[in-house]
């Protein structure tokens, strides 16, 4: 079972951002300073939304860099 978290941050400079966390590492992406878009940020990611960018290996090309020609 996996762990929402949705974190509000102070700096000293008194600027707010609100984050959140899935099982304690922060989700990139979901720092923001407004707390409506983090709230609907979270209610996303408990739908289902993915936390994690989705990549393809289109091509792997493999070269013997010891072979001389």
């Amino acid at each position: 079972m996996a762990k929402y978290e949705l974190e509000e941050r102070t700096e000293v400079n008194g600027q707010v951002w609100y984050r959140i966390k899935k099982d304690n590492d922060h989700i990139e992406g979901s720092f923001t300073q407004k707390l409506e878009e983090a709230e609907k940020n979270l209610e996303e990611l408990v739908n289902g939304k993915p936390t994690e960018p989705i990549i393809k290996i289109l091509k792997t090309i493999e070269i013997d860099e010891n072979k001389t020609n």
